[in-house]
């Protein structure tokens, strides 16, 4: 029988300035933290102040995240033996906290055997999870992925499955204050990335469109006026703590739907060491060309302002796009980044094999093959006019 209903997966959502609090209340006995700084052991230990608490700080990840991140704090994770695994962090940091809570559990199982899809065991028996993302982006502590990439490589490997969804979710915007306007612009591209390419992922549902059509308004709405020079504090604020939230929707949508052709055929980044938002800023508008007009694209556009048929929407948001990352000083073609022509060029055969392998790549609705996969780089490299 066909299924005619979806099951929406998400953490528990704890959400305001100074949500970290909540942390307290669970009353656990020993918690491990992952970080991106020792600020985050201070941050950690201030909290468990004048408890029985015993915290033991576990690792640093300051940087994407690589597989032997992961076992190289596995034993210091076994020897605590914690009943609270607590993420504060980026994309990152959460991504090894998941594998951490994932092998802690499961001691024997293989890193190949983590890889495949859906399949891997219930987590939480042993340890809570507990995710507090610092930056606005990768939507990781609501989602079931885990990204890590080979160093020699430069490959990424994924672990895919909803019981890595952390059990709770701290939303807390206190943490972005302190952003730099750059990571705060990185990141929330990577969310925008998320929400658009979401809308249109073959196994997307009514919910999972909705979250996702939200968060990308509000993005495309709030980010300028969170990284606006002349713009009060209070409104400041305000448009930080909508696009915080927006991440953590977008990353609900992609766990409820999935990713597209920018997150299968983000290859360039790690090749030449490009922030991932970064990346996704340049490649969505050429993506959403190759997906084509649709609804889903056209819903947006009407609620930015625009009108007229699919098609015509379809150049006007993806117009909006491109001037909206003008307007906030970032690039619009991997060439205007810099990157090397020949090295790009060079790597394209080896990427769009890969790529077409992705499971984003198989639900997106552009059909990609291998001919559409060299346009695609092509237009990232050198835009709409071409070489």
């Amino acid at each position: 029988m066909k299924k005619s209903f979806s099951h929406i997966h998400m953490p528990t959502f704890i959400c305001g300035r100074g949500s970290i609090s909540f942390v307290r209340t669970l009353n656990k006995e020993r918690v491990a933290v992952v970080g991106y700084s020792d600020v985050v052991k201070e941050i950690a230990t201030d909290l468990f102040e004048g408890t029985q608490t015993e915290v033991r700080y576990i690792a640093t990840i300051d940087r994407e995240p690589f597989i032997s991140d992961l076992f190289d704090n596995l034993d210091a994770v076994h020897e605590f033996q914690p009943d609270l695994i607590l993420a504060i962090g980026g994309g990152s940091v959460m991504d090894v906290a998941k594998g951490l809570c994932l092998f802690y559990e499961y001691p024997d199982m293989s890193f190949e055997d983590s890889l495949k899809p859906f399949q891997l065991p219930e987590l939480g028996k042993k340890a809570v999870s507990v995710f507090v993302p610092t930056t606005s982006g990768t939507g990781s502590e609501t989602s079931s992925a885990a990204v890590f990439i080979d160093p020699e490589t430069r490959v990424k490997s994924l672990l895919l499955s909803n019981t890595l969804i952390p059990r709770y979710a701290v939303i807390d915007p206190d943490f972005t204050d302190s952003l730099p306007t750059h990571v705060l612009v990185q990141s929330a591209l990577d969310a925008l990335g998320h929400a658009i390419e979401s809308t249109t992922a073959m196994n997307a549902n009514m919910y999972s469109r909705a979250v996702a059509t939200q968060a990308a308004l509000d993005i495309l709405e709030s980010l300028p006026v969170a990284v606006g020079a002349n713009v009060s504090d209070s409104l400041r604020k305000q448009a930080r703590d909508k696009v915080h939230m927006s991440a953590s929707l977008a990353g609900v949508a992609i766990t409820n739907s999935f990713t597209g052709i920018v997150h299968s055929y983000d290859h360039p980044g790690p090749e030449f060491d490009l922030p991932h938002g970064i990346v996704c800023g340049i490649m969505l508008p050429y993506s959403m060309k190759l997906v084509g007009p649709n609804e889903n694209y056209s819903c947006i556009a009407r609620r930015l302002g625009y009108s007229g048929t699919d098609e015509e929407l379809l150049e006007q948001l993806v117009r909006h796009i491109q001037e909206f990352n003008s307007k906030l000083g970032l690039y619009n073609t991997f060439k205007e980044a810099g990157v090397d022509e020949a090295a790009y060029l060079a790597n394209i055969p080896r990427w769009s094999e890969i790529s077409l392998q992705g499971m984003a790549t198989k639900l997106s609705p552009a059909n990609m093959d291998l001919a559409k996969s060299e346009l695609f780089f092509e237009l990232c490299y050198y835009g709409w006019d071409g070489k």
